[in-house]
């Protein structure tokens, strides 16, 4: 059955009541109704395992907005037939808690808690025998890297799962559902498409562009108001087009090409899209990949403007990428860090054949001396320059040297200061690799 769409909450109205997002009145109930997260919820795999066996084990989140992870925290209290709870680490404190466990004294419930990496350390102490006990199941969510962001005591309790961003057809399926259930409505394909890249692996995104769209326009939507409507509010209505595709990689080959100019007009292709997502990847890889040693500094000033755009947004983000396009566009170029370790890697896939030092391996349990004849190191902090001259390369690779530099003046004092410290470890002449290049080349930014 169709119902009554309007742009104003109800509440708003005289003896109404609020309009629930789309988003939320199409939450999934059960595994079946979810899209997208393969990885983990495909039958077989770990998450949907733990989830189909009802192991109440506490789970970390992690991931990108609006990929599922609320979600998966209602579904499992649903299996589990277990209470369910919101806690906000960033907004609530340690008395709201409180509040909230109490409501459960004699049962387990469920606890979603948002923000997980901000929790803080009273709290962490308060709720960690809550985990201990059973009492509390947590599913806790957050965007930070939980390895970085939280603590030990938290992290240790916990299985840790990533989620990815929905692919396009994930949320289109999302999308189509949606229009058919609330509106009543057969959304046409190239329309739902279309919706479904403006959430850019975000469905609630997606979800809340189609709510807006179907109270101004109903069943008379068209693709031309879905992308005016996406360029008024920068979103990447075609960013899985073959032609933006074009568009990006025609932006990375002229920034690695040194055309500043070319560069800043893809980019203005890009960002008029609302792509800012794929600018910052691609900004932060270029850093290390085309910068490398030549300009580390530099690079590192690429990779601060790139997080300030991400967490500035568009418009005023563009700012911040242009600029960072133009420091990669003007700078000079260095692989030697990449050719480095491809080297490096040839020799890697036969660690066998290489065995290490023996005082390298781990000593930090007893009995490591006599059972894998771990040796204690030398401190470097008690040597007269702070650097040990004890060997670290397998014996039979000392004097295979991976790094050769790039012909630009950094690398230069870089590559005088490597053989030093090589020659002063091993106590040996330093002798380049045969074949090797070294400075021999004209350098495009020396004077």
């Amino acid at each position: 059955m169709s119902e009554e769409i309007s742009l104003f909450n109800a509440g708003d109205q005289p003896g109404g009541h609020f309009k629930q997002p789309l988003a939320d009145r199409m939450r999934p109930q059960n595994l079946a109704e979810m899209v997208g997260q393969e990885h983990l919820l495909a039958p077989g795999k770990p998450l949907r395992q733990i989830i189909d066996q009802h192991i109440p084990i506490p789970l970390i989140l992690w991931g990108p907005p609006g990929t599922g992870k609320t979600t998966l925290a209602h579904v499992v209290a649903n299996e589990l037939h277990y209470p369910f709870e919101q806690f906000n680490a960033s907004i609530e404190n340690k008395g709201q808690l409180t509040k909230l466990i109490g409501r459960h004294p004699a049962k387990s419930f469920v606890l979603l808690l948002d923000e997980i990496h901000r929790l803080t350390k009273p709290i962490q102490d308060y709720l960690l025998p809550y985990l201990e006990n059973g009492h509390v199941l947590l599913v806790g969510a957050t965007t930070e890297n939980p390895i970085m962001s939280l603590v030990p005591a938290v992290r240790s309790r916990c299985q840790i799962f990533e989620f990815h961003p929905l692919q396009t057809a994930d949320i289109q399926r999302m999308v189509v559902r949606a229009a058919r259930q609330v509106f009543d409505y057969q959304i046409p394909d190239p329309i739902a498409h279309m919706i479904a890249n403006t959430g850019n692996g975000d469905v609630r995104t997606a979800l809340n562009v189609l709510d807006t769209l179907y109270a101004m326009y109903q069943q008379g939507l068209t693709i031309d108001q879905v992308k005016a409507f996406s360029r008024q509010q920068h979103l990447a209505y075609d960013k899985d087009a073959t032609q933006h595709y074009d568009y990006l990689s025609a932006w990375r080959d002229s920034v690695e090409g040194s055309d500043a100019d070319a560069a800043l007009y893809y980019l203005a292709v890009l960002l008029e899209a609302g792509d800012l997502e794929s600018v910052v990847r691609s900004l932060k890889d270029m850093s290390a990949l085309d910068l490398g040693l030549a300009d580390p500094a530099r690079a590192a000033q690429v990779i601060t403007l790139a997080n300030a755009a991400q967490e500035i947004g568009l418009p005023r983000a563009a700012t911040h990428v242009a600029m960072a396009t133009m420091l990669l566009a003007i700078s000079p170029r260095s692989d030697s860090v990449m050719q480095a370790y491809r080297r490096a890697a040839k020799d890697a896939k036969h660690a066998s054949q290489h065995p290490m030092p023996t005082y390298l391996r781990d000593a930090h349990y007893k009995g490591a001396d006599k059972l894998r004849g771990a040796g204690v190191m030398e401190n470097m902090f008690e040597e007269p320059k702070k650097v040990a001259k004890q060997p670290y390369l397998p014996a039979d690779l000392v004097g295979r040297h991976y790094y050769e530099p790039a012909p630009n003046q950094n690398e230069q004092q870089l590559y005088y200061q490597y053989q030093k410290l090589f020659e002063y470890i091993y106590q040996q002449k330093f002798k380049p690799n045969p074949n090797s290049s070294h400075f021999d080349h004209f350098n495009p930014y020396q004077e």
